[in-house]
């Protein structure tokens, strides 16, 4: 086996191991925690988090713990708002 066909065996490995344990702690970890919204936990840094346009789930996902990323058209967006960096959308 060629040793280009071994890196691309391991990167395939660590990509399906991340996947499932990022399942895992969604089904253990942070689903329980959206059945009850009046807890809020604390954002735990090791979670990449949720990007979503809708605010809805960013508050759900949020007082989950985990890290949320908010999209909103800049029309929308009120002028008493806190924005820390405004960044341009990169395909």
């Amino acid at each position: 086996m060629a040793w280009r066909d071994i890196v691309i065996i391991v990167a395939e490995y660590q990509r399906r191991f991340l996947d499932i344990w990022a399942v895992l702690d969604y089904y253990e970890i942070i689903e329980p925690r959206m059945r009850f919204v009046d807890t809020t936990h604390k954002v735990d840094p090791k979670w990449m988090g949720c990007f979503t346009e809708d605010v809805a789930i960013a508050t759900k996902v949020h007082a989950a713990g985990v890290p949320v990323w908010l999209i909103r058209d800049a029309r929308l967006v009120n002028s008493n708002m806190n924005i820390i960096k405004v960044v341009s959308f990169t395909p």
